[in-house]
């Protein structure tokens, strides 16, 4: 009867499906705000394999946009040269609120710090839009990290934005 119980519990707990793993076409909207603590490992189940992810960035609230934020917090951001990327749901990477090809960005931008930045530190802020994708995220992440050096910094917290929540700047996000 021992036996039987054991084999039982441990068929329960072999059967039991991952509730940390997380789906990689899942919104970002949905996403679990847990998943936005820095140092928090994940298991994010793409179409074909499981990844190990550990976050590295603070979410800020849907109803900020990194250039209303700006404004906002200017004592925290005056020491740098700050500039705005952003993901759609479409994946359309616009820079400055100007849409860049992804193969191209890296390049443009380090150029741009190099002509514009007059000697700050540049801080690049990350702006995702809700409905985009875990994958999108975590893609654009990884393909945007080795643009950190000495002299430009990615801000360690992201903007995941409502578009309907911010305010109307008649501006190009």
């Amino acid at each position: 009867m021992k036996n039987i119980i054991t084999l039982l519990i441990i068929i329960f707990i072999s059967c039991k499906k991952d509730s940390k793993t997380i789906d990689a076409t899942i919104a970002l909207k949905n996403v679990p705000e847990s998943f936005f603590s820095p140092n928090s490992k994940h298991k994010i189940q793409e179409t074909d394999k499981l990844i190990d992810f550990t976050s590295e960035y603070n979410r800020l609230p849907n109803s900020e946009f990194s250039k209303f934020y700006l404004k906002k917090h200017p004592e925290k951001y005056a020491p740098y040269f700050n500039i705005t990327l952003n993901l759609s749901p479409a994946n359309k990477i616009t820079f400055e609120g100007v849409e860049v090809y992804k193969n191209e960005l890296i390049s443009y931008v380090e150029e741009f710090v190099d002509f514009a930045a007059e000697g700050k530190p540049t801080l690049i802020h990350l702006n995702f839009d809700e409905n985009s994708s875990l994958k999108s995220y975590l893609d654009f992440i990884e393909f945007i990290k080795p643009i950190s050096s000495e002299s430009i910094q990615i801000n360690d917290s992201v903007f995941i934005y409502n578009i309907d929540s911010l305010p109307d700047c008649d501006c190009s996000l």
